[in-house]
């Protein structure tokens, strides 16, 4: 995708998760800080040249994307060079991070292992668990929006 269609996209998710509480919408919660952290790190990294700015999105399948064709409403599926990553670290980019992305995959793989046990799983968090993932949001939020020179108010 496009460092700026990201950027809206973690806007709109963001917001959202403003209106959630991680401990009474525990699942809502980890799926939308995930998916908003990833949105504005594949920006980060777009930015920082480490992946490829494309018309595409990343599937399921790591290696794999879809490409729009916008005029017909259709995707093809294409295998190309890293544009969008799934996950911290997924896939592998085979060089090393500024430190604020480093910093900000750090703070959003916390909230990725997160999915097993509360969103895949049915555990129940701890009482008070869920400072810690609002913390790691805040860390990636702030790491990649300071790498972006964007500012996210809330």
């Amino acid at each position: 995708m496009k460092i700026e269609t990201h950027i809206d996209k973690f806007h709109r998710l963001d917001a959202a998760l403003g209106r959630l509480r991680p401990d009474a919408d525990c699942e809502l919660w980890i799926w939308t800080a995930m998916n908003a952290c990833v949105n504005l790190l594949n920006a980060a990294l777009h930015r920082a040249r480490l992946t490829e700015e494309t018309d595409s999105f990343h599937t399921q399948v790591e290696g794999l994307y879809a490409c729009p064709d916008r005029a017909h409403g259709t995707l093809t599926d294409a295998v190309h060079p890293p544009g969008d990553v799934m996950h911290a670290g997924q896939p592998a980019l085979g060089t090393p991070l500024p430190d604020a992305i480093a910093n900000a995959s750090v703070a959003l793989a916390l909230i990725e292992n997160l999915r097993e046990p509360y969103v895949r799983g049915s555990e129940a968090p701890a009482a008070g668990a869920s400072a810690e993932w609002e913390r790691a949001y805040r860390t990636c939020v702030d790491r990649l929006s300071e790498t972006l020179n964007i500012s996210i108010s809330r």
